[in-house]
Parts: structure tokens; sequence; C-alpha cells
């Protein structure tokens, strides 16, 4: 078992890697759609790095009612991502209307 420093470590590095990872997925989805992708960048970081908070306390608090404790790294990376992919569409939805 690991001290709480290096999971509190471990969990920074996991969230600041989910931030560059929604990053890239918004660059890539910006691309994909054919939008701008100027100032979009930092909001994709912030949305990311606030969806990786929430996944990892919802999910901390879900295996704690259940007693189980697990790794569960590939949704709190799949999660943000996802949000900012999500986000990119409902705009271009939203443009696309006015």
């Amino acid at each position: 078992m690991i001290g709480t420093a290096a999971a509190n470590v471990l969990v920074a590095f996991t969230i600041l890697f989910a931030t560059v990872l929604g990053m890239g997925a918004g660059g890539l989805a910006c691309l994909a759609l054919r939008q701008r992708w100027r100032f979009e960048g930092f909001i994709d970081a912030v949305l990311a790095a606030v969806v990786a908070v929430a996944v990892v306390y919802g999910g901390a608090a879900i295996e704690s009612a259940l007693g189980v404790w697990r790794s569960d790294l590939s949704l709190v990376l799949a999660i943000p991502a996802a949000s900012v992919v999500v986000r990119h569409l409902v705009r271009r939805v939203r443009c696309s209307t006015n």
C-alpha cells in the first residue's frame, strides 16, 4: 500500500494527464469539425480538469460505499476527453442552427 503523499502525487499527475488529453481531444475535434481553436484550448483544459476531479471524487465515493477499492484510470482519462469532444459537438450544433 502506498502512502498518502504518494497517492496525492499520483492523483495530481493523473489529473494533469487528463487535462493534456482533453486539450488534445479538443484540438482534434476542432480540426475534424473545421473550427478555430485559439482560446478554446484553455477552456478545454479547464473543462477536462474539472471533469477529471469530479470523476475521481465520484468514483471514490462509489467505491467507498461499495467497500471495494480498485483503480479505474481508464474512466478518469476517457470521461474528461469525451466531455471536451461533446462540448465541441454541442457548440457546432448550436452554431449551425443560428
